[in-house]
C-alpha cells in the first residue's frame, strides 16, 4: 500500500452511498426504460414496487402513491411497458432503483406518432381552426348526449344537469365508446341527432377515463369529421383532464371530464338566480316599464281613435260622393233609356199588325170606291155616246147596257184577278214587318237563351261601369227573373 493511500481518510458507508446517490441522480435525472414487469407488489401505503427486466438484466422500480393516483396506465404483472423516471439509491440497503413518474404501454409510442400525424393532417384541413368554432348557447333548452348508455359518464352528466333548470330536455343517442366498432357507432349517433326536429341546442360527447387504446376511437377521422359537420355546437368531455384526443381539438369547447362538460353546457339554477336583479329593483323596473307602457298605450289609443275618426270621415265623404255620382249617372241612364224607349215605340207603332190591317182595309175600300166610280163614269159615257148617235132608245139602251155589262164583267174579272195578288203582297209585307217586330221584341230575344240585367227598380244595365262589387241586380229570363249579387267585375282591355 502506498503512503498516500494509507493516509487518505476512509469513507463511511453512508458517505459512500450518498455520493453514489448524488452521482446517479445527477447523471440519470431523466431516463426512459422499456421492459417486462415482474414481482409486482402493491403496498398498503399505496406505493407500487416491482422489477423491470429483459433477457440479460433487471432493475428495481417503485411508483410512489402520489404518482400512482395520477397515472392513466399502471404496470401489470408480465406486461411490457415504457417507464419514465430517474435513478435513485435506497441508502439503507445500498441498492439503486428507478423512481417511476410515467408509464406507457409498449405500443403507445407508435400510437403517439400516429396521433401527431393525424393531428397535423386534420389541422391542415381547417378542422381545428378557432374561427370555425361556434359559440355555445347561453341558456339551452335541449341537450343531446352521445355516449354509452351503460357507462358512468352518462350518470355523471345526469347528476350535474339535475341541478339545472327544470325545463331542460335531455336526449341520449347511445353508441359504443371503445373498440373497433366505436367510430362508426359514434358517427351514427351524430346522424340520429342531426335528423331530429327540432334540433338540440348543444351536443355533449362524453366518456370516462381509460388508456390510450381505450380512447383511440376519438382520434378517428370519421368521428372528427362528424364533430366538424355537426349542425349544433359540440362539447367534449373525454377521459380525465390529462387525456387529450383529436375530438377535443375539433369540438367547439373541451371539458376536463363528463361532469365538467355538463357544467359548461348549462348554468346551474343558483347561478341563474344570482344573475337575476334584486326583487325591489326588479319591482321598480317593472313598475316604470308598466307606467311607460301605459302612457304609450294611452297615446297610441288616442292616435288610433283620431285616425279612425279621420278614416271614417273620409270614408263617409267618399261614400257620399260615390252615391251622388251614382245617382247622377243613374238619372242620366234613365233619361237616355227613356228617350231610346220613346224612339223605339215611335218606330214600332207604324209596324203594329192591327194598324197595318186597318190601313190595308182602308186602301182596299178606297180602291173599290174608285172602281165603282170608274164603272159609273163608264156607264154615263156610254149613254152619252148612244144619245149622240141618235139611236133608237131601245136599241141604244140595249147596246149600252150590253156594253156596260161586258165592261163591268171585265172590270170584275180584273178586280178578281188583282185582289188576291194585292192581298198576298200586302200579307207578305205584313209578315216581314211582323218578323222585324219579333226580332226587336226583348221577350223573343230572351227565348233564344239571352238574359237581361236590370237594377232592382227596372233600370236596364248596359255597361260594366254601371255596377260594382256588392251591387244587387235582377237577371231576367224569358220565363222569370232571378236576383243576383255582384262579387267581381272585369272590364274589357
Amino acid at each position: 500500500m502506498e503512503p498516500a493511500e494509507a493516509n487518505r481518510a476512509a469513507l463511511s458507508v453512508t458517505e459512500l452511498t450518498a455520493g453514489i446517490r448524488q452521482l446517479l441522480e445527477q447523471n440519470f435525472a431523466h431516463v426512459r426504460v422499456a421492459g417486462e414487469v415482474s414481482r409486482l407488489t402493491r403496498h398498503a401505503s399505496g406505493h407500487i414496487y416491482f422489477t423491470i427486466k429483459d433477457r440479460h438484466a433487471a432493475i428495481s422500480a417503485v411508483i410512489w402513491k402520489s404518482s400512482a393516483v395520477r397515472l392513466k396506465v399502471l404496470p401489470q404483472e408480465g406486461g411490457e411497458f415504457i417507464f419514465d423516471g430517474h435513478l435513485s439509491v435506497y441508502e439503507p440497503r445500498g441498492t439503486y432503483q428507478l423512481i417511476v413518474r410515467g408509464v406507457e404501454e409498449a405500443g403507445s409510442g407508435r400510437l403517439a406518432a400516429e396521433f401527431e400525424r393525424r393531428k397535423q393532417l386534420f389541422a391542415e384541413r381547417g378542422w381545428f381552426d378557432p374561427a370555425r368554432k361556434r359559440p355555445l348557447p347561453s341558456l339551452p333548452a335541449h341537450i343531446g348526449i352521445i355516449t354509452s348508455a351503460s357507462t358512468a359518464a352518462i350518470e355523471d352528466v345526469r347528476k350535474v344537469l339535475a341541478t339545472r333548470p327544470a325545463w331542460l330536455r335531455l336526449t341520449l343517442s347511445p353508441c359504443l365508446v371503445q373498440g373497433d366498432g366505436a367510430p362508426a357507432s359514434i358517427v351514427k349517433a351524430f346522424a340520429r341527432i342531426a335528423g331530429m326536429d327540432p334540433l338540440p341546442d348543444v351536443i355533449l360527447l362524453v366518456r370516462g377515463g381509460g388508456s390510450v387504446e381505450d380512447l383511440w376511437c376519438f382520434n378517428d377521422e370519421q368521428v372528427v369529421r362528424a364533430i366538424v359537420e355537426a349542425p349544433v355546437p359540440v362539447i367534449t368531455g373525454i377521459g380525465h383532464e390529462i387525456d387529450v384526443t383529436l375530438a377535443d381539438f375539433a369540438a367547439d369547447a373541451r371539458a376536463a371530464t363528463p361532469s365538467n362538460a355538463a357544467e359548461i353546457a348549462c348554468p346551474a339554477r343558483e347561478e341563474l338566480r344570482r344573475q337575476l336583479p334584486r326583487l325591489p329593483l326588479l319591482r321598480g323596473l317593472i313598475g316604470k316599464t308598466l307606467s311607460h307602457a301605459g302612457e304609450a298605450h294611452a297615446g297610441l289609443q288616442a292616435r288610433m281613435r283620431h285616425a279612425v275618426r279621420l278614416a271614417l270621415d273620409g270614408r263617409h265623404l267618399h261614400v257620399e260622393r260615390q252615391l251622388t255620382r251614382s245617382e247622377s249617372v243613374l238619372h242620366q241612364c234613365i233619361r237616355r233609356d227613356r228617350g231610346r224607349l220613346v224612339q223605339a215605340q215611335r218606330r214600332l207603332e207604324p209596324l203594329e199588325p192591327r194598324l197595318q190591317m186597318r190601313r190595308q182595309r182602308q186602301a182596299l175600300a178606297r180602291m173599290q170606291h174608285r172602281l165603282a166610280q170608274g164603272l159609273g163614269t163608264a156607264i154615263a159615257v156610254a149613254r152619252q155616246r148612244v144619245q149622240q148617235q141618235r139611236l133608237p132608245a131601245s136599241l141604244a139602251g140595249s147596246r149600252a147596257a150590253s156594253a156596260c155589262r161586258r165592261r163591268l164583267d171585265r172590270l170584275r174579272q180584273s178586280l178578281r184577278s188583282l185582289a188576291p195578288a194585292q192581298i198576298e203582297r200586302r200579307n207578305q209585307l205584313l209578315r216581314r214587318r211582323y218578323d222585324k217586330m219579333l226580332a226587336l221584341d226583348p221577350m223573343h230575344v230572351l227565348q233564344r237563351g239571352f238574359t237581361l240585367a236590370t237594377t232592382p227598380d227596372g233600370l236596364i244595365l248596359r255597361s260594366i261601369s254601371q255596377v260594382g262589387v256588392g251591387t244587387q241586380i235582377a237577371v231576367r229570363f224569358h220565363d222569370g227573373t232571378a236576383d243576383a249579387h255582384v262579387t267581381r267585375t272585369e272590364e274589357k282591355p
